[in-house]
């Protein structure tokens, strides 16, 4: 069997790199029969497919919505859920004596686009009339106007309900929405943070437009990974919900196999641990000759495209059966990949969490992790693209050289044991209801009280609506006071309602956002796409282009950044061990200042270069942290560099760690290290730890929260770290954001990043106050050389060679 003779040359290629194997043992499914009340024409379909009975989850499902029930269901991936909420909706459709309308919704286009097909197969097969379409970004015009005038199915996005929908209810959708019986809401565990609190008032405002239209829709989600599914959809939708989580879907064996790449040494003593292609490019090329369907997960764009290319380069066989799918890629070239997978052109493809939710790929064998995806529900939705067939299948998950994937390898019954993460979302967060607010009032005037809406955050922000001009009063009521189209002006996933579009030559290659684009399109850098690299020419931010050419280079770029945060208002305070944490609001000013050269396969830095864009200013959430005052006043007696090596070090480990307790990611919060005046006036280095979301989404509240807990498990990363002076797998030996030549000298030649980080973080955890214990870097003395006699030629092109330097650096200075 192919997936034997993989692991077979897993095993024997990276013995020494395995830390942790287990099989994850099949189980039994649990059945029911078909339900009496089930239309002949939908036994007959399931029958034609093979079906004989269902889960016992479909069941229950089928017997909630059947009663009208706003039904939440809970279930691992791959077990028939489509099936479960379809099921019972078309029974009735079919059994009705007049249509009625459904919206299906789901987070992303090439998931909708997908279950299109899924239901659209369905319907067909039990005789019904295709009244379906897809309606968003990428539906032409004409269909458009068909599903506003037609579809009794239509499958959406949030995205579009929130700007093409709900804005023009009264002309386009009053039909649809007037007989709108059903919302279904798949995967409904990627409504969580910002994201799930934006959706929560899309929400209240399509349950206060169907009401108004004289509908009161049932709600249906569904959901593959998820720890709070009761609490978390009652905060979504503002309403009880039955919870189904019984599930009855049997399941194969899956091996489960933790790799950490192997440590090695050089320069003397410094030590750094191989990246995680080190492990999967080898593996990648042998599942893919043995014929393997597998996936492999990456967290970022560019690392997909560098790993797909590391895969292929030399391997020219290979080029047609790797791939790499991520976002920012034409809807064309998206949908000919899924396409490819599905049918078997294509037999491994390198994505990033695009391919997390269920889209229909295919039956896969080898699912490969590239990193901690960022939570372990992400880790079992990527684990679970596997083994959908019945037999048996490989999961391998290979650490980075971060705290918490280092933390994983070290201790893998974690993974296997670790409670899914808890979602949650905050529907009256004042910044994101701010925004929805005069939507709603565009929708239909707002009245003084709106039981869409709770209170006390209602009143308090229509006061600041109505004190800004935003909203005016209309026969009793609100309604919106400006020209513009205020829908448009809110993006539900981030801070920018637009993208940067790509061009090479006239053609559109792809697509960014503004903030992705300031680190990732400025001019020189390099972009690669669908496994070609380009370099940017030209990024103009106010037309919203980019143009790049191709170029062939053994190099890629990244960008360092500058930020600048402060604390302008307070909201809580406390004390740790007489350490002062303050949370509140805090400005944060960004900048890419330069971008690095590395080369591919070495990583080595060979060059830099400038960047000159305007920062990106905005306010946010956050609070700051001052070291105890006993443990601050003994390090500046010892050096004062151990403060500094202290907090760049707690900062390093933090930002890596934390978002593992609030369900982030570590895009979503951010650490900087800033001197600060106090209230006594003086100067004090502080640590900040804020959301990267404008205004604020709470991910740094709750780590304010349980900061305790995060300090406890960075000590414990520490603590398990087979290293003696510091690396990135726990405190790295230079963290980022060092710009004093004097702390940069002591970090580099000791161990004062580790020692002092962990005198720290004790301090702060138990209030016990002592010196670290600073080892300085023996270096290998030499014995001495006699210099050559001088080279006359050489000093002459030496000569040249600086009048050169000279000139150029001159037309650099004129250039930027």
């Amino acid at each position: 069997m192919a997936i034997q003779a993989f692991i077979d040359f897993m095993q024997r290629r990276f013995s020494a790199n395995i830390t942790a194997q287990s099989a994850l043992e099949s189980t039994a499914g649990e059945f029911d029969e078909f339900p009496s009340s089930l239309d002949d024409r939908l036994v007959s379909a399931l029958r034609k497919d093979g079906l004989e009975k269902l889960y016992s989850h479909q069941m229950d499902a089928y017997q909630s919505i059947s009663q009208g029930q706003d039904t939440v269901l809970v279930s691992q991936t791959a077990s028939g859920k489509t099936l479960s909420f379809l099921l019972p909706i078309l029974n009735q459709y079919l059994q009705a004596d007049a249509p009625f309308g459904v919206m299906l919704l789901y987070p992303t286009k090439a998931l909708s686009r997908d279950q299109e097909g899924t239901l659209g197969r369905l319907l067909e097969a039990s005789g019904a009339d295709l009244r379906l379409g897809t309606f968003d970004g990428d539906t032409p015009r004409e269909e458009r106007s068909r599903i506003q005038a037609q579809a009794d199915f239509m499958i959406t996005n949030p995205d579009m309900l929130h700007s093409g929908i709900l804005p023009n209810h009264n002309r386009k959708w009053r039909t649809f929405l007037s007989r709108l019986r059903y919302v279904v809401i798949d995967e409904v565990h990627s409504y969580r943070g910002a994201f799930g609190s934006h959706v929560a008032n899309v929400m209240r405002r399509l349950d206060r437009i169907c009401r108004m239209h004289g509908s009161q829709p049932t709600f249906v989600c569904s959901s593959a990974t998820i720890g709070n599914p009761g609490e978390h959809v009652e905060a979504l939708f503002q309403r009880p919900f039955q919870v189904v989580d019984r599930d009855g879907a049997p399941r194969p064996q899956r091996d489960l196999y933790m790799i950490n790449p192997s440590v090695v040494q050089s320069h003397g003593h410094a030590l750094y641990r191989k990246g995680p292609g080190s492990v999967s490019i080898p593996l990648i090329r042998e599942a893919t000759r043995l014929g393997i369907r597998s996936i492999c997960f990456c967290r970022a764009r560019q690392q997909v495209e560098r790993l797909c290319r590391s895969v292929v380069d030399g391997h020219p066989e290979l080029a047609n059966k790797v791939k790499p799918y991520r976002g920012g890629l034409l809807p064309n070239e998206r949908r000919q990949l899924e396409r490819d997978l599905a049918t078997g052109r294509v037999t491994t493809i390198i994505s990033t969490n695009a391919l997390e939710l269920g889209i229909d790929i295919g039956d896969l064998d080898l699912c490969i992790l590239s990193g901690y995806p960022g939570s372990m529900a992400s880790f079992w939705q990527q684990a679970g693209r596997v083994g959908r067939r019945g037999e048996r299948a490989a999961i391998v998950y290979i650490a980075r050289d971060t705290p918490i994937d280092q933390y994983f390898v070290h201790h893998p019954e974690f993974v296997t044991s670790a409670p899914i993460e808890r979602a949650w979302l905050s529907a009256d967060n004042p910044y994101i209801l701010l925004q929805h607010l005069p939507c709603a009032a565009h929708e239909h005037p707002l009245r003084v009280e709106e039981p869409a809406f709770n209170q006390p955050a209602y009143d308090a922000a229509m006061e600041v609506l109505k004190q800004d001009g935003t909203l005016t009063e209309y026969h009793g009521d609100y309604r919106y006071a400006l020209r513009d189209y205020p829908s448009k002006g809110v993006n539900l996933r981030g801070m920018t309602d637009y993208n940067v579009e790509i061009y090479c030559g006239t053609e559109v290659i792809g697509e960014l956002d503004p903030i992705g684009a300031r680190g990732t399109l400025y001019k020189d850098a390099i972009y690669q796409h669908l496994g070609r690299r380009y370099m940017s020419m030209e990024l103009d931010l106010e037309k919203k282009l980019c143009r790049i050419e191709p170029v062939d280079v053994d190099y890629y770029t990244e960008a360092v950044w500058d930020s600048r945060v402060t604390l302008v208002e307070s909201l809580e305070r406390f004390s740790l061990h007489e350490a002062a944490l303050e949370f509140g609001y805090v400005n944060v000013n960004r900048q890419p200042k330069l971008y690095k050269k590395i080369r591919e396969r070495s990583f080595e830095n060979i060059g830099y270069g400038p960047i000159t864009l305007d920062p990106f200013v905005y306010d946010t959430t956050g609070f700051s942290l001052y070291p105890p005052v006993q443990w601050r006043m003994k390090m500046e007696a010892t050096d004062k560099r151990h403060v500094g090596a202290a907090l760049y070090g707690l900062s390093y480990i933090l930002k890596r760690t934390a978002p593992s307790l609030c369900l982030g990611d570590v895009e979503n919060i951010e650490t900087d290290v800033s001197l600060t005046e106090t209230e006594n006036g003086n100067w004090y280095s502080a640590l900040y730890l804020y959301d990267t979301i404008e205004g604020g989404v709470g991910y740094a509240e709750k780590i304010f929260e349980v900061f305790e807990q995060a300090l406890k498990l960075c000590l414990a990363i520490i603590d398990e770290c087979p290293c003696s002076a510091g690396c990135p797998s726990c405190v790295t030996a230079l963290p980022p954001g060092v710009a004093e030549e004097e702390l940069e000298q002591l970090l580099v030649e000791s161990n004062a990043s580790l020692a002092c980080t962990k005198s720290l973080l004790i301090a702060l955890i138990s209030g016990e106050v002592f010196t670290p214990e600073i080892k300085f870097h023996e270096i290998d003395s030499f014995q001495r050389v006699d210099p050559p006699e001088p080279d006359h030629e050489a000093q002459r092109l030496k000569h040249r060679l600086g009048k050169a330097s000279r000139i150029l650096k001159k037309k650099r200075e004129r250039t930027h």
